[in-house]
């Protein structure tokens, strides 16, 4: 039917392949009936022939059957997509690049979004994995996993993870393999020829990910982590992004759709404000616009004028969720000297940062301040301003300070905190000390 269809208007393998984002070869296969369409696949031959529903019912059957048969069981565990989702637009076609050509490669398409603390990256993974899904992408499910990285001591083990990932796809208990790499295997076997999508939530490192991976081109994954995860490029075709705050619009965007487009336009100067108080990052911003709609504060006037001090702004919070306990998470995965570091650079003044400053403050060499800056770096608590600086997002920066200035007056926090107790200059010395600023 479809070589009748596609020959009948005329379009060769290449003209067609071009119209359906697939590959001659594929189609080639399909049409000599060496592979079974997918229903994302039929959906396309559809639109590009323009014949309503007809190869993708045919495909929707062939699937049923095949999968009725086998036992398997359709997995969709995606979350509910954020209300309130602006901006991203650029990520989310960084994103749709993983579904062009999906089946143009024999490599499981990888995307790592990576970020500070606070960022979005859930919610940008979500929003990107209900669209495809809703686009017709993924016809075998969806599976989401909550890693619980960064810290190695609370992060999800790979041998627990596919236990869970395996029973979910439908793998009677005891046929589920009581070792690492077994479990890995039976899992790439049942995804094998399959289209799933597979959501890896907060990763820690690329350890974590590794066994987790299918090895069917038909699936994808999305990897969310506050790391850029070093070790998992080389192994896998992994795209990166690295997601930054909003910009100022989309970061006002937000607070009017939580408090209601009304609220906002009366006093836009006030909402500006209030996002820049906010760093412009979406979890402080959401906690903000939730406080003035609870009637915490009436307006975005009032709540900015409460933020002007740092330190407010750390205790945002809304029932169980506080925005410094997102920043903590991240400091506790820090070692020892880069923990150091980051508290020392909370007191430096200015917005620019570089090795000497840093081993000035932190009171190191150079070379351990070098690569403490790049351990913070790795886990998106400070960013590259060029080659010789990094800055600070205002916030992290508030953090960082309020931790050094615990330390100094109770140094018994520290070791609460699971840290040592070392001092940290006080601002007199500072202003003594030849810093960037």
């Amino acid at each position: 039917m479809l070589r009748a269809h596609r020959t009948k208007r005329g379009l060769s393998l290449t003209q067609f392949a071009a119209r359906v984002h697939f590959n001659p070869g594929h189609i080639s296969k399909v049409e000599t009936g060496k592979r079974s369409p997918s229903v994302s696949f039929a959906k396309a031959c559809d639109r590009a022939l323009n014949v309503g529903n007809t190869f993708t019912a045919i495909a929707s059957a062939l699937e049923a059957a095949t999968h009725q048969q086998q036992g398997w069981v359709r997995p969709a565990q995606l979350p509910a997509a954020k209300r309130h989702f602006v901006g991203r637009h650029d990520d989310l076609h960084r994103l749709d690049g993983l579904l062009q050509g999906h089946e143009q490669t024999l490599a499981v398409p990888v995307a790592v979004i990576n970020g500070p603390p606070g960022v979005g990256k859930t919610a940008l993974a979500v929003q990107w994995a209900h669209r495809a899904v809703n686009d017709g992408h993924f016809p075998d499910g969806q599976l989401f996993v909550s890693l619980r990285g960064p810290e190695p001591d609370t992060a999800a083990a790979p041998f627990d993870v596919l236990e869970d990932l395996l029973r979910a796809v439908g793998v009677p208990p005891e046929r589920i393999p009581a070792e690492l790499d077994q479990r890995a295997a039976t899992f790439r076997t049942y995804l094998h020829g399959r289209e799933v999508l597979l959501v890896l939530d907060n990763a820690a490192d690329a350890q974590q990910i590794r066994p987790l991976l299918p090895g069917s081109p038909g699936c994808a994954v999305v990897v969310t982590s506050r790391s850029r995860l070093p070790g998992l490029m080389p192994l896998v075709d992994a795209v990166s992004l690295p997601l930054p705050e909003l910009r100022q619009p989309e970061a006002a965007k937000l607070i009017g759709a939580v408090i209601g487009q009304v609220r906002a336009d009366a006093n836009p100067g006030a909402v500006a404000v209030l996002a820049e108080r906010c760093g412009r990052l979406p979890l402080a911003l959401v906690l903000a616009a939730e406080r003035i709609v609870s009637h915490q504060h009436h307006s975005a006037e009032t709540l900015a004028a409460e933020l002007k001090p740092q330190q407010a702004r750390l205790n945002l919070a809304e029932g169980d969720v506080v925005l410094r306990d997102a920043f903590e998470t991240s400091y506790k995965a820090l070692d020892e000297q880069s923990a150091r570091v980051f508290r020392g650079l909370g007191l430096l003044p200015g917005h620019l940062i570089d090795v000497a400053s840093t081993a000035s403050i932190a009171g190191v060499p150079p070379e351990e301040a070098s690569l403490s800056l790049c351990n913070l770096a790795a886990a998106h608590l400070v960013q590259r301003h060029d080659e010789r600086h990094y800055r600070m997002h205002d916030l992290l920066r508030a953090y960082a300070a309020d931790l050094a200035r615990q330390l100094n007056g109770n140094p018994g926090r520290a070791i609460a905190n699971g840290r040592a107790a070392d001092p940290m200059p006080t601002l007199n010395s500072l202003a003594a000390t030849s810093l960037v600023a």
